[in-house]
């Protein structure tokens, strides 16, 4: 069995943007046990239950506690302290509306240049062209 190393909350808050996190479920859970809640609001986004653009955009809204109306209406979020979105299961985030995934990451690495946002993208595996898009956007691999 594969050893994944998880990234520390420093490296995740004054690292790139968004980190792509090679490990199970189990992974994300162990990373936002060690968060210190004083410090980083720690939300998650279920790529399973974001399967559509509509889908995408309730579960984001949910996990924020706000009202999306588009991938872009992001850049519109407040945080009085780092916010850090841990986003489990990306391969199925998007899988039905594929064209989508690009807008939802820009707008993502938007509202990260605006507010203090980072954003784990967790999956073992991805479909090519999801790991296109992450790359093309910035989104960082964890180094070994």
């Amino acid at each position: 069995m594969p050893v994944i190393r998880l990234p520390s909350w420093r490296e995740v808050l004054e690292g790139p943007w968004a980190l792509r996190l090679r490990s199970g479920s189990t992974g994300p859970w162990l990373m936002r046990g060690e968060a210190n809640d004083d410090e980083i609001d720690v939300r998650f986004v279920a790529g399973s239950a974001a399967r559509t653009a509509a889908d995408a955009l309730a579960e984001l809204g949910s996990a924020l506690e706000v009202e999306l109306d588009s991938f872009d209406s992001l850049v519109s979020t407040r945080t009085d302290r780092p916010l850090v979105l841990l986003v489990l299961d990306t391969d199925k985030l998007l899988v039905e509306d594929p064209s989508q995934l690009a807008p939802l990451v820009a707008a993502l690495r938007n509202t990260a240049e605006r507010v203090h946002l980072r954003v784990v993208f967790q999956a073992r595996e991805l479909p090519p062209d999801a790991e296109a898009v992450l790359s093309e956007f910035g989104v960082a691999e964890i180094a070994a």
